[in-house]
C-alpha cells in the first residue's frame, strides 16, 4: 500500500466498497461520504486506487459549496395514543416514522459525544449527521421511544433532572439503570430541579444565585455519577436558558458541552456551551420534521 504525508493509497479489492474501506481504515463505514468527496469520479471497484485521508484534513468542515452543520434534535414526551394534543408529546407512530425517515434518507445518527471532537477539529463527521436527545426523564422514553431507537441501533442522550426521577410519570431509578446498561444510551444532567437558571430571582443576592447554580449542577452530578458509574459531561439547560455565571460553573466542573433549545444546527465553530437544539413537537408531520434536518448550509465560497 502506497502512502504520502496525508493519504493512504488503497487498491480496492473485488468485494470492496467505500463503506468497507472507510470501516477498515477510518473505523466508521458512515465516513464513506468523505471518501467519495476525496475521490471524485472514482468507483470503489477492483483495481481502483482510493485515497484515504490519514487525519482530518478539513477540521472546519467548510467546503467550496457551503458548511457542514449538525442538527441536535430535542424530544420530551411520547404517547401510544394515535394523536397528541400536547405539543411536547410525540406519538409512537410519528416517532417510528421519523426514525424510519432518517434511515431511509441516508441520515447518520451519531452520539452526542462525537460532537465535541467535531467542534475541536479532531474528528470528521459523516455527511447528514444527526444527534438525538430527550429531556426531563419521562417514563414514556423507556416505554415508547427506547424500543424504536434500539430497533434502528440509534444512539441517544437522555437528560434527566434528578428531583423528578421516581415521581409520577418519571422514570424510576431501576429503569435508568437498565437504560444505562445499554451502550447506545447516555444519561446526562438536566439540573436538579428544572428551575430557570438564567438569572437571580427577585429576592436572591448575587451570592445566593451562585450558590443555587452550584447546587443545581453539583447535586445531580454526584447522584448521576453514582448511579451510572459514568462521567457526567453534558448539561441541558432547563428551558434552554443559560447565563455567563452558569457557563463558568460548568467550565470549572469540566463539563464538555451544554445545550440550549435555540433552534438551528451547529457548525464546527459553535460554542460548546451554547449548542443549538431543534425541538420536535407533537404536531410535526414528516414534512416539518424533514425541514428541521438542516445538515448543510449552501454557500458559494469559491
Amino acid at each position: 500500500m502506497a502512502q504520502n504525508t496525508n493519504f493512504w493509497l488503497v487498491e480496492a479489492g473485488s468485494d470492496d466498497s467505500f463503506a468497507q474501506i472507510a470501516k477498515d481504515y477510518l473505523g466508521d463505514p458512515a465516513l464513506a461520504s468523505m471518501l467519495i468527496r476525496y475521490n471524485p469520479g472514482i468507483q470503489a471497484k477492483a483495481g481502483e486506487v482510493i485515497a484515504v485521508p490519514k487525519d482530518n484534513l478539513n477540521p472546519s468542515a467548510v467546503y467550496a459549496s457551503g458548511i457542514q452543520v449538525v442538527p441536535i434534535l430535542c424530544y420530551h414526551q411520547f404517547t401510544s395514543k394515535k394523536r397528541s394534543l400536547n405539543s411536547m408529546m410525540v406519538t409512537r407512530n410519528d416517532f417510528a416514522r421519523q426514525m424510519a425517515y432518517l434511515k431511509d434518507n441516508g441520515y447518520q445518527v451519531i452520539p452526542l459525544s462525537d460532537v465535541g471532537p467535531f467542534l475541536q477539529g479532531k474528528k470528521p463527521l459523516p455527511d447528514k449527521s444527526v444527534v438525538i436527545t430527550v429531556d426531563d426523564g419521562y417514563a414514556s422514553f423507556y416505554q415508547i421511544a427506547y424500543p424504536i431507537l434500539k430497533q434502528y441501533g440509534y444512539p441517544s442522550t437522555l437528560f434527566v433532572y434528578t428531583d423528578f426521577v421516581g415521581i409520577g410519570r418519571a422514570l424510576s431509578w431501576q429503569q435508568i439503570e437498565e437504560l444505562n446498561n445499554d451502550p447506545l444510551i447516555a444519561i446526562q444532567s438536566h439540573s436538579k430541579s428544572h428551575a430557570n437558571l438564567a438569572k437571580a430571582t427577585g429576592s436572591e443576592s448575587d451570592n445566593d444565585y451562585l450558590a443555587r447554580l452550584a447546587e443545581e449542577v453539583d447535586k445531580p452530578d454526584k447522584i448521576l455519577r453514582k448511579k451510572t458509574q459514568h462521567p457526567i459531561e453534558y448539561f441541558a439547560y432547563p428551558y434552554g436558558n443559560s447565563s455567563p455565571e452558569l457557563i463558568k460553573i460548568l467550565q470549572q466542573r469540566d463539563y464538555r458541552m451544554a445545550l440550549t433549545v435555540r433552534r438551528g444546527s451547529n457548525p464546527s465553530y459553535s460554542s460548546p456551551y451554547l449548542l443549538r437544539r431543534t425541538m420536535i413537537y407533537g404536531q410535526d408531520n414528516l414534512k416539518s420534521f424533514s425541514n428541521k434536518l438542516d445538515v448543510f448550509h449552501q454557500l458559494n465560497l469559491q
